[in-house]
């Protein structure tokens, strides 16, 4: 049987009162992640003490991708209610069901910006996929790329200023990309098979994934002055193991980066400073451990586990201390967002 509308509010109103704090400014903020427990994907809501976790989509689509709005208040996710992918938004209570694009085609990978007043995405209305931007405000899809190959979206720089994305396709295409979102400036920052953007909370740098013979390693484009990126961005490789590295995700503070490595036989958990050193692994066993997120402030770090079979969310502390279970429900829940 379905949870009713009433239950999921009175569960919702229960936990707002546990919770000291519910908004995305500390360390007791609510996680919101997938599970397929009722046999599709849902979007949920998990409160990362005391474990207690609520639906707030309850439908026959498969819901996905979640992604909490800066103010806390909202979750960006897709859905495939309509028979296509589309950007649907959530409130925090469940209560606020919203389709945000109806555009024949994909839509996928919702990006808030900093100041949450436009989200990013991919759509592929024009037959291959391409970064739009839909302002909050007007309601209306923007496109800001335009180009043959596909294109995958990374990250916003913290200021809001720049979009990075990558692009498949021949040299002169391929790499990481960055894009004011009015569509004006253009910068090829890499021409390599490189992907998965992510910019460090201070602006100073972006990680991002190189594929190399088919072997992943993270790299780090660096600013070396206070100007524009198209000048003097210094690269530098952090990993260099024969098996992949990637699922970079920078801490708070922009000093250390989490990261998922292969190099045990199975995915774990790492964490390294900015500059590649001092590699230390958080996680130990023979289940793959993937996904890290961050707390907002930094303190603790919640990931998917596959210790007991399907994908379940844990949390830890920021050096691997106090690993906990958050969900037992035996289904798969994967994709979270702090």
């Amino acid at each position: 049987m379905r949870r009713s509308l009433l239950v999921k509010t009175l569960a919702l109103a229960s936990l707002a009162l546990m919770a000291l704090v519910i908004g995305c400014g500390s360390d007791t903020a609510m996680i919101t992640f997938v599970s397929e427990v009722d046999g599709d994907a849902e979007i949920f809501v998990i409160d990362p003490d005391s474990g207690i976790s609520t639906p707030l989509t309850d439908n026959r689509s498969s819901d996905r991708n979640p992604i909490w709005s800066p103010d806390g208040k909202l979750v960006a996710y897709v859905s495939d209610e309509s028979g296509d992918l589309e950007i649907n938004l959530v409130d925090r209570n469940g209560k606020l069901v919203e389709r945000l694009t109806n555009i024949p085609g994909d839509d996928e990978a919702p990006l808030w910006s900093p100041n949450g007043e436009d989200l990013a995405f991919i759509s592929h209305q024009d037959g291959n996929a391409e970064v739009y931007l839909l302002p909050m405000d007007s309601g209306k899809a923007i496109r800001i790329t335009a180009k043959d190959p596909d294109d995958m979206l990374g990250d916003w720089s913290p200021d809001g200023v720049w979009l990075a994305f990558s692009r498949r396709g021949p040299s002169e295409e391929r790499g990481l990309w960055l894009r004011n979102p009015d569509g004006v400036n253009l910068v090829h920052l890499t021409e390599e098979n490189d992907f998965d953007p992510r910019w460090s909370p201070d602006g100073k740098h972006i990680v991002f994934v190189r594929v190399t013979d088919g072997n992943s390693d993270l790299y780090l484009a660096s600013r070396l002055k206070d100007g524009t990126w198209q000048d003097d961005v210094q690269l530098t490789r952090l990993t260099q193991h024969e098996e992949d590295d990637l699922g970079a995700a920078w801490s708070p503070d922009s000093n250390t980066i989490a990261f998922v490595s292969f190099r045990d036989g199975n995915g774990e958990i790492y964490i390294m400073e900015e500059d590649g050193s001092r590699q230390l692994r958080l996680t130990t066993n023979e289940a793959d451990d993937l996904e890290p997120v961050w707390s907002p402030n930094g303190g603790r770090m919640v990931f998917v586990s596959h210790l007991y079979g399907p994908g379940e969310i844990f949390i830890m502390d920021d050096d691997g201390g106090n690993q906990r279970r958050l969900t037992t429900n035996g289904a798969e829940d994967h994709s979270p967002d702090w």
